[in-house]
């Protein structure tokens, strides 16, 4: 007689099944991503109409910055003005382990908001799945 699956079972097959797929598919996209880039560059183009869109391949730039030299290359004012201050959450558990944090000031700064987190990881004694990456 076949053993019934639950309706856990089922979720938790068909969400690692999303994850597989999502994760193919965000290859798919890099794939086709320097395909479409390498056919644009040797056809001379920019952008291409098709199928009621416009596809285009814009060079843009992503930035980082050094704030350890900003911070010593700029005025204290200046440096507030473009940067935005944000707590290192590390650095906040180490300081609240040490006692360097009271509990009146912890629970006037935090607000802690409850979810859920879906965790994959590898069965004990099964092989190791493929690495899924989170939300890229």
């Amino acid at each position: 007689m076949a053993t019934k699956t639950t309706l856990s079972e089922k979720a938790v097959k068909n969400y690692l099944d999303a994850l597989t797929a999502k994760e193919r598919a965000d290859e798919l996209v890099s794939e086709t991503k320097e395909t479409l880039v390498k056919a644009f560059a040797s056809e001379g183009i920019e952008n291409l109409a098709l199928d009621e869109v416009t596809v285009s391949a814009s060079p843009r730039q992503r930035r980082s910055w050094d704030l350890a030299k900003l911070r010593k290359l700029v005025t204290p004012a200046v440096f507030r003005k473009v940067t935005k201050p944000a707590v290192d959450t590390g650095a906040w558990d180490s300081a609240v382990e040490k006692g360097e944090l009271q509990n009146k000031t912890i629970k006037q700064v935090v607000e802690v908001t409850d979810y859920i987190a879906i965790l994959v990881k590898p069965t004990k004694g099964a092989d190791k799945p493929k690495k899924v990456k989170a939300n890229a």
